[in-house]
């Protein structure tokens, strides 16, 4: 069974200064791989769409290269809530073969701790660590 949605190791909290974010419910181990969300790909053609609607603040960039340029990825599972932190706990991978953006533990992450990710792009707003 893939980790995911249903996996009683995560759960969404409200986090009074950053809004909803993932938190463990249970210990992490580092390097587990806590979810392996499958994505929709939108063409680059389509991204200025995708900007203009809320789901802007929640798709990945899914090619290597200038931040904005190639196709964008809109996960299908709780990666696409992950907070941004600079010191995060965790990363988001894509993994093109299978079509899916691979949340991975940095280090370990214990229950009840916010599950983070470095957005590394521009950020639209102004982050809350």
């Amino acid at each position: 069974m893939q980790p995911g949605a249903d996996s009683p190791r995560l759960e969404i909290r409200s986090d009074r200064l950053k809004g909803r974010g993932v938190f463990a419910a249970a210990p992490i181990a580092a390097g587990a791989v806590i979810e392996q969300a499958p994505v929709v790909i939108v063409p680059q053609k389509e991204r200025p769409l995708l900007d203009q609607t809320i789901l802007h603040d929640y798709y990945f960039q899914w090619s290597d290269g200038p931040e904005g340029e190639g196709p964008g990825a809109v996960a299908l599972g709780l990666v696409s809530l992950c907070n941004h932190s600079r010191r995060p706990n965790a990363r988001a991978q894509r993994n093109p073969a299978r079509k899916t953006l691979d949340l991975i533990a940095l280090s370990p992450i214990a229950a009840g701790e916010e599950i983070t990710i470095n957005y590394d792009c521009t950020l639209w707003f102004e982050p809350q660590e």
